[in-house]
């Protein structure tokens, strides 16, 4: 395992750089300023119909 510095899109991170069987794997180290908080994720609330639940029911069926 080593400390490797990764340039991507004009910026710089640390990460950790090992083997993994017969590849390499860089495990890229995240900072604060970049994790958004996961409500920012979250689709907007909606209202779904019976009809529509029965047309996803009917598709979801074998």
């Amino acid at each position: 395992m080593a400390v490797a510095k990764e340039v991507r899109s004009g910026r710089e991170r640390l990460g950790l750089l090992r083997v993994g069987g017969d590849v390499l794997v860089l495990h890229a180290a995240r900072r604060p300023d970049e994790i958004r908080d996961l409500t920012q994720l979250l689709p907007p609330p909606t209202e779904v119909s019976h009809k529509e639940i029965a047309g996803a029911l009917a598709l979801w069926a074998p």
